[in-house]
């Protein structure tokens, strides 16, 4: 349990490495942390952490004003593993809940249109998101295949229901409403949403389309149940 504990700060030394998140207040930075399961003793060993790194740092720039060369490499090397405002967020954070083995309560988000949908893709909110058949699902925890840069981040932020069902990893099979899927596509999309709910990604919202008033009336014929109940009632 104490090995465990020390890669949580780790983790959490980490996170707070990264210069976005070091731009935020200490008492946000804390809640953040603390929010993922972290304890105020580790948060500030964490800070501690950082606060010798800073000094190591300071004292070796000093001495080494004269090597231009090396340290620039150096920070060559940095700006590259820092690329990513939000991916280094995440995947620190990610692992503190693996560790911590604290299982996210994912925020509800509501009815979203594909214009606010699309902020959620890792770039614009740290948050992934993806719709299927109007649900719409928190990827979040699965940054390594949703994150920025990853094979599926293409479906983030977008609704993927024809692009799952087709297996198309194409930016033009996102959002695509107005098609009807064939026997074999409707079996294929069956599966990838049972493999959301084995990996139990959570539903935290729905996805609604412009000047209509169900979001999915014309998205893939995913609405049978609706057309169930219309005749069963037209039946009686």
């Amino acid at each position: 349990m104490a090995s465990a504990r020390h890669i949580v700060v780790d983790k959490a030394a980490a996170f707070l490495r990264n210069p976005n998140v070091q731009k935020q207040s200490q008492d946000k930075q804390l809640a953040f942390l603390y929010k993922k399961g972290v304890t105020p003793l580790e948060a500030q060993m964490a800070f501690q952490r950082l606060d010798k790194e800073k000094l190591a740092r300071k004292d070796f720039t000093s001495k080494s004003s004269n090597l231009g060369s090396s340290q620039s490499e150096s920070e060559k090397k940095n700006k590259e593993s820092q690329r990513s405002i939000f991916a280094s967020i995440r995947s620190a954070i990610g692992s503190l809940i693996l560790i911590t083995g604290e299982e996210e309560q994912a925020e509800m988000v509501g009815k979203l249109n594909l214009a606010d949908l699309s902020q959620f893709n890792g770039v614009l909110h740290e948050r992934l998101l993806v719709s299927v058949e109007g649900k719409i699902y928190d990827v979040t925890r699965r940054w390594d295949l949703y994150g920025p840069g990853k094979k599926y981040n293409v479906f983030a932020g977008n609704d993927a229901t024809y692009a799952l069902a087709t297996m198309s990893t194409e930016k033009k099979s996102m959002n695509k409403f107005d098609v009807v899927l064939n026997k074999e596509q409707k079996e294929i999309l069956g599966e990838w949403i049972a493999k959301y709910k084995e990996n139990k990604y959570p539903v935290v919202g729905n996805l609604t389309l412009e000047n209509e008033s169900k979001p999915n009336s014309r998205s893939c014929d995913v609405e049978q149940e609706s057309v169930k109940e219309t005749k069963d009632k037209t039946n009686s």
